[in-house]
C-alpha cells in the first residue's frame, strides 16, 4: 500500500464508500465486469478430470439407447447418438479424439439393456477405447394433444473399454424444453423431436466439455454444423 495513503485514513474512508456506492446504485455489473473479462464465463464440466485424463487420438463412441415404448414420432436414439457425436467433436476438438459414426453402433447393436458387458462387446465390435452411454429412461414430446413440450430422463455412463470399467456416471434431472409449451400448428412432431433432442444432447455434453450457463436455453434449430 502506497505509504501516503495509508497515512491519511479519511481518504481511505472515502474509497470504501465510494465502492459501496457503486455497488448499491445498481451498478455492481459494470463495477464488476474487469473480473468476468479476466475469468470467463464457461463452467467446468462434471467429467472434467476423466475426460483430461483420456489419451489423445482415443477412439470413442457415443451409445444411446432407450426403452422401445418412448413416445415420439421415431425412436430419438438415432438423431441423440448423431447429435451427441457431432457436439463432442466440436467441443472436445483440442483433445483430437477419433469418433467413431453412429452407423457402425447400429449394425452392432443386439442387446436391448445397456449393461456394462454390452458397453465392452460394442466398444471391442467398432474398435472404441471408450464409450458414452446415454440410457434415455423416457422420452415424450407432446404435452397434450394441442402442444408440444420434450420431456425426458436420461442416465450417462462413460466406460473404459480396454479395463472393462464405468469410470464416471451421472443421473440428470428430468430436462425440460422448452419452458413454454410450443403449438402443434407451428411445426411437424419430427422437427419439433429433433430440436428438443438437440437440446437434450446439449445438456448431456455439458457432463464433458466447458460451457456458458446462459447459453443453454438458446434455441438450437438443427443438429451442430460438421
Amino acid at each position: 500500500m502506497d505509504r501516503k495513503l495509508a497515512r491519511k485514513p479519511g481518504t481511505l474512508l472515502l474509497l470504501c464508500l465510494l465502492a459501496l456506492a457503486v455497488i448499491q446504485s445498481g451498478c455492481a455489473s459494470a463495477f464488476l465486469a474487469p473480473i468476468y473479462l479476466l475469468k470467463g464465463t464457461e463452467v467446468d464440466p462434471m467429467f472434467k478430470k476423466e475426460v483430461k485424463a483420456i489419451p489423445k487420438e482415443s477412439k470413442i463412441v457415443v451409445v444411446c439407447r432407450g426403452s422401445m415404448n418412448l413416445y415420439g414420432a421415431e425412436n430419438p436414439s438415432r438423431d441423440m447418438s448423431a447429435g451427441l457425436t457431432l457436439l463432442m467433436k466440436n467441443k472436445l476438438e483440442k483433445r483430437k479424439f477419433q469418433w467413431v459414426p453412429y452407423e457402425l453402433v447400429e449394425a452392432s447393436f443386439d442387446e436391448e439393456a445397456l449393461s456394462l458387458e454390452t458397453f465392452t462387446n460394442i466398444g471391442k465390435k467398432v474398435g472404441a477405447d471408450y464409450i458414452i452411454g446415454v440410457d434415455m429412461d423416457s422420452f415424450q414430446t407432446n404435452l397434450s394433444s394441442q402442444f408440444y413440450q420434450g420431456k425426458a430422463k436420461v442416465h450417462v455412463q462413460l466406460v473404459n473399454v480396454n479395463d472393462n470399467e464405468v469410470i464416471a456416471r451421472k443421473s440428470l434431472p428430468e430436462f425440460v424444453y422448452p419452458p413454454t409449451p410450443v403449438p402443434i400448428n407451428d411445426k411437424p412432431q419430427v422437427e419439433f423431436q429433433k430440436q428438443f433432442t438437440v437440446k437434450l444432447a446439449n445438456e448431456v455434453g455439458t457432463l464433458f466439455y466447458p460451457y456458458n450457463p446462459h447459453d443453454k436455453y438458446a434455441l438450437d434449430n438443427d443438429f451442430p454444423e460438421r
